[in-house]
Formats: C-alpha cells, structure tokens, sequence
C-alpha cells in the first residue's frame, strides 16, 4: 500500500508527466480512493493553473518581473501629476502581488527536497527512471543541461581523471515543484549513487547532523536505508543518495568537492 507521503510527492511527477507504468497506475488508483489526496491533487492543480493564467494576462516573466516592470515605469509617461499618483500606487500593488503569489508559488510546493531524491534515487536503480545521456564525461552532461534548466549547473572536472574512484553513468531531468531538477548517477565501489540539485529557492537541505566543511553546511541523515547528505552552495540545493555500508560521509563529497576526502 503507498503512503500518502509517497503520494504527496507523485503528484509532482504526475502533473509533469512523469509517472509511468506501475507507479501512474498505483497512484490514479489511490487518487480514486482518498479524498484527501485527491483534493491535494486538485488544489495544486487548479493552483499552478491560476499561476500560469495570471503570467499570460498580466504578460509579465516573472523569472525577471522586475525588470520587466522598471522598463514599462520607463516607458509609461503620466499626463498629470494626479495620474502619475494612481500610476505609481497601481505598480507597487502590482509588485507587492506578483512577490506574494511567487513567495506563495514556491514555498506551497516546497517539497521536502531530500525525500524526493530518495524517492528517485529509489526509482533510478529500479530501472523506472532511466537516463537521458549516458556518458562519463562531465563536460557533455554540463552542455546537454544547457537550456534544458532554469538554473546554470556544471559538473566540477575531477583533477586526475586516471585516478578517479568513481563513474558517472550518466544524467536526466526530473520533476520537481512543477519545474526540472538535474539528476545525475554516479557508481562507487561498485555501489549506485544518485546526486540531485535544484535551485536553492524551491529547496532547501535537510539533516539531523550538520557538518561545517571549508565554509559550508552539510547536512547528514539516513533514511529508508540511504545515507543522505544535501548542502547548499551558490544559489543551488544539492542532495546526494547513497547506501555504503561505512557511512563516511566525505568520501561521496568528491563528485562535487574533489578534495573532500582528503
């Protein structure tokens, strides 16, 4: 039987597509049975609908609504000093309302970022969740993201390539708070590791340990099986799943940090 944490976090996938196979057909099945669900469904649903409805009325992006408003100020010229009154009381109300549905949009769909990376990483080495490029260089996942997210993510080269103690798989694009996150698949020691990253503004990192390490907070934890380290840096939430039998948590730290096991 899934549970509605489970759920909770389909809905995501299934709004974008996602969900296939068994999983859709698991989770159409408990979308019938629980009200609860299903009204959560739709009230997501009817939510990002609304969102997207007002940014085609009011035409603004509002990835850069601001700028986009301080050039239509620029533009707009009052006839009277009564007009420009209305016109400036009009723009602060508009701002003040696209801030608070933006600060709305992201924090009601602030899903809890590391059971969705658990969740996938779950999903990927069950063969549910197959890659989109298979390669082991960074530089051609790094370019094949380009353009396919909202936020810019590279891949950090390794120092000595010969010497490397892990292999990258390869990457894809995954659901997350009706937008993408970049997951990528690692192999250490024979073992899978899935690392996931988003921007830091739709996802936060979550642990019960927190670790400082050259400047930055790790956060440690294990659950349903899996070691679980996230961190933010420059703008960006990272999650990395892995179930190494000696949790030593600075070893997976290289695929992004290269001297962190050292």
């Amino acid at each position: 039987m899934i549970d509605h944490k489970t759920i909770k976090i389909w809905i995501n996938l299934y709004l974008d597509g996602e969900l296939a196979g068994e999983e859709l057909e698991l989770f159409k099945q408990h979308i019938k049975e629980c009200r609860e669900c299903a009204q959560i469904l739709k009230q997501q649903r009817d939510f990002v609908d609304s969102i997207r409805s007002l940014k085609d009325e009011i035409k603004i992006d509002f990835g850069d609504f601001k700028t986009e408003l301080i050039k239509q100020i620029e533009e707009f010229k009052p006839k009277s000093s009564k007009a420009l009154k209305y016109a400036v009381f009009a723009i602060v109300v508009v701002i003040l309302t696209i801030s608070a549905l933006s600060a709305l949009y992201f924090y009601s769909n602030r899903t809890d970022f590391v059971k969705i990376a658990i969740e996938n990483h779950m999903r990927q080495i069950r063969g549910q969740l197959p890659l989109e490029i298979e390669t082991s260089s960074e530089g051609e996942i790094s370019n094949w993201f380009d353009g396919k997210l909202r936020f810019n993510f590279r891949l950090p080269r390794y120092p000595d390539p010969s010497n490397q103690p892990y292999r990258i798989k390869g990457a894809r694009l995954v659901a997350l708070n009706n937008d993408y996150a970049a997951l990528v698949s690692y192999e250490m020691d024979g073992r899978p590791m899935t690392l996931l990253v988003a921007p830091s503004k739709s996802a936060s990192p979550y642990g019960k340990r927190k670790v400082n390490f050259k400047d930055i907070d790790f956060y440690l934890d294990t659950k349903d099986g899996f070691n679980i380290l996230s961190w933010t840096d420059k703008g960006l939430t990272y999650a990395l799943v892995f179930d190494f039998e000696n949790f030593d948590w600075k070893k997976p730290c290289i695929v992004c940090h290269s001297s962190g096991a050292k």
